[in-house]
C-alpha cells in the first residue's frame, strides 16, 4: 500500500513540475508558477498523510 502511495505521489509531483515546464516554454509564467506550487503542495502533504 505504502509503495503505491508513493507511486501515485512521485507521478503527481511529476507531472505537475512537468506541466509547468511546458507553460514556461508557452510563455504563461502565472500558470507555471500555480501549477508548480500545486506539485510542492502535493509534496508537502504526503508528509502529513499517515497510511494505516
Amino acid at each position: 500500500m505504502r509503495l503505491i502511495f508513493w507511486a501515485v505521489v512521485s507521478f503527481g509531483a511529476a507531472y505537475s513540475f512537468l506541466h509547468a515546464y511546458f507553460l514556461i516554454k508557452d510563455k504563461n509564467k502565472f500558470g507555471a508558477a500555480g501549477i508548480s506550487l500545486v506539485g510542492i503542495v502535493i509534496l508537502v502533504l504526503t508528509f502529513i498523510v499517515r497510511l494505516k
